[in-house]
C-alpha cells in the first residue's frame, strides 16, 4: 500500500559510495551492503565509532558506543550476560506484558489518544523497571521520563553551552538522570546483602558484578541502557501503528494471526506463540525497513585504508547509510510503498541491517522485536482504532510524527482491571 513513506526516496545520483565535505572535512557516504559490511565488521581494527558530539555528552563516556579494547569487550560481557536468553524469555517477556495492559487499561474511558506519548510511557516503564527496579507510581518516574525527552531533543544540537539551547537542556537532563541514579545507589548499597534478588535489575547486577564501579560509571551505563531501550523502538512502534492504521488488509491478517495463536485475548503471549506468528515478524521486519531503527551509522578510519583500489585516508568520517540501503530498489521492489507480504518471500538480504551489524550489533535487538509484538497485539485484540488526523512520519533523522500520532480507539473486549 502507498504510505507517506513514499516520500522517503533516495537517488543514488553519485554511485552507492561517494565523497563530499561536510563541516570542512571529508566525509565518505555509502549505501553499498558490501563496503557498509566491512566497515562494522572491522570496527576497532580499522575503524571506531564516531558518533555525533552530543551523544557523548549526554550518554557519558563509559558507554558501550564510545569505548574500545578490553573496556569494550569487558562491558559488553556484563550486559550479554544482563541480558541472556532465560531472562527475555521469562522474567523480561511478563514484564512487557504487564507495562502494556498496564498502559492500555489506562484508556478505558478515553475515546482518543496520542499513540506516540502512549508507547513511550509503556517502553519507559519497562525500562525503569529492568533497570532500576522502579514502577510508574514511583513519584521520580515521571521526571527521569521528562528527562530523558528532553536529552533526546539535544542529541543533534550544535555543542553550545548557553541555558536556552537543546544541548544545555540535555546536560542539565543528565545531571537530574544522575542524582535519581545516585540515590538509588545509596539505598541499594545501604540494604547491603538484603537485596532481593528476585527483582535481577541492571543496577543490583551491576553494583554484583562490578563493584569497584564508579558512580560515573554506574550512571552512564543506566542511561545507555533505558536509551537503547527506549527510542529507537518507540519509533517502531509508532511507525507500525500509522501504517497499520493506512492498510486495513495488513491489520485484519495481522488480527486473524494474533486470534489464531491465542483465542484468550485477555491472556499473556507466551515465547512459543511469539515465534510461531509469521505474519507478525514480517509486519515489524518491513517497519524496520521503512522507519529505520538506525538510518545511518557513523565511523571514523583509524589508517589509511585501501577498499578495492580506493584510498581512504585516516582521520576520514564515513558514514554507512542503512536507510538508503532499505530503501534501495535493487533490493526491494517497490520499496517505499509498505508490503509487509514480502517478507513471507525473503529470507536473508544482504540490504537487510536493522539492527547494525559486527562487533556492534544491537545487544537488544530480540527484546525489541518482543516489544513492538507485544505492544501491537495488545492494541489489535483490544481496540480497533483508526488515525484522526493526517499526521505523517516524518525522517529527522529519526521518524517522529509532528503531532504525536493521535488515534480514535474503540474498546473491542472489556479489559481486566
Amino acid at each position: 500500500m502507498q504510505t507517506a513513506c513514499s516520500k522517503l526516496k533516495f537517488k543514488f545520483r553519485y554511485g552507492k559510495i561517494f565523497s563530499t565535505r561536510y563541516r570542512g572535512k571529508t566525509l565518505v557516504i555509502s549505501a553499498d551492503p558490501e563496503f557498509n559490511r566491512f566497515v562494522l565488521q572491522n570496527e576497532l581494527t580499522l575503524f571506531q565509532n564516531d558518533l555525533p558530539f552530543g551523544f557523548k555528552a549526554f550518554m557519558g563516556e563509559g558507554n558501550l558506543p564510545f569505548l574500545a579494547g578490553e573496556a569494550y569487550r569487558s562491558k559488553k560481557s556484563l550486559m550479554v550476560a544482563f541480558l541472556n536468553s532465560w531472562q527475555i524469555q521469562t522474567r523480561f517477556f511478563v514484564d512487557v506484558e504487564e507495562a502494556a495492559k498496564a498502559v492500555m487499561t489506562s484508556w478505558r474511558h478515553r475515546s482518543q489518544i496520542l499513540a506516540d506519548e502512549e508507547v513511550n510511557k509503556f517502553l519507559f516503564n519497562i525500562s525503569i523497571k529492568k533497570a532500576l527496579g522502579m514502577t510508574p507510581d514511583d513519584p521520580e518516574v515521571e521526571e527521569l521520563r521528562k528527562a530523558f525527552i528532553a536529552a533526546n531533543d539535544g542529541f543533534y544540537a550544535a555543542p553550545i553551552s548557553l541555558p536556552f539551547t537543546r544541548y544545555s537542556k540535555a546536560l542539565k537532563a543528565r545531571d537530574i538522570i544522575c542524582s535519581i541514579v545516585k540515590r538509588k545507589v545509596e539505598d541499594r548499597k545501604l540494604s547491603g546483602d538484603n537485596i532481593d534478588e528476585k527483582e535481577n535489575d541492571l543496577l543490583w547486577y551491576y553494583l554484583k558484578n562490578n563493584p569497584l564501579a564508579s558512580m560515573q560509571n554506574i550512571c552512564d551505563a543506566v542511561i545507555g541502557f533505558i536509551f537503547a531501550a527506549l527510542l529507537n523502538t518507540q519509533n517502531t512502534i509508532s511507525l507500525a501503528t500509522y501504517l497499520l492504521g493506512q492498510c486495513p488488509k495488513s491489520l485484519r491478517q495481522l488480527k486473524d494471526e494474533f486470534k489464531q495463536n491465542d483465542t484468550d485475548t485477555l491472556a499473556n503471549l507466551t515465547w512459543d506463540a511469539y515465534k510461531n506468528m509469521e505474519f507478525c515478524q514480517s509486519v515489524i521486519n518491513e517497519t524496520l525497513r521503512l522507519g529505520n531503527i538506525v538510518p545511518r551509522l557513523w565511523r571514523k578510519t583509524l589508517s589509511d585504508i585501501n577498499y578495492k583500489g580506493y584510498i581512504i585516508p585516516q582521520g576520514t568520517t564515513v558514514m554507512t547509510h542503512i536507510a538508503a540501503m532499505h530503501l534501495d530498489p535493487s533490493a526491494f521492489e517497490n520499496p517505499n510503498i509498505f508490503d509487509p507480504w514480502r517478507w513471507l518471500a525473503i529470507k536473508k538480504s544482504n540490504n537487510w541491517m536493522p539492527f547494525g551489524g559486527g562487533l556492534r550489533h544491537c545487544l537488544g535487538s530480540e527484546i525489541a522485536r518482543i516489544e513492538i509484538a507485544v505492544f501491537l497485539r495488545r492494541l489489535i485484540l483490544n481496540y480497533d482504532y483508526e488515525l484522526v488526523e493526517s499526521d505523517q512520519p516524518v525522517a529527522s533523522p529519526l521518524v517522529t510524527f509532528s503531532t504525536g500520532l493521535p488515534i480514535r480507539i474503540h474498546p473491542v473486549v472489556e479489559m481486566a482491571p
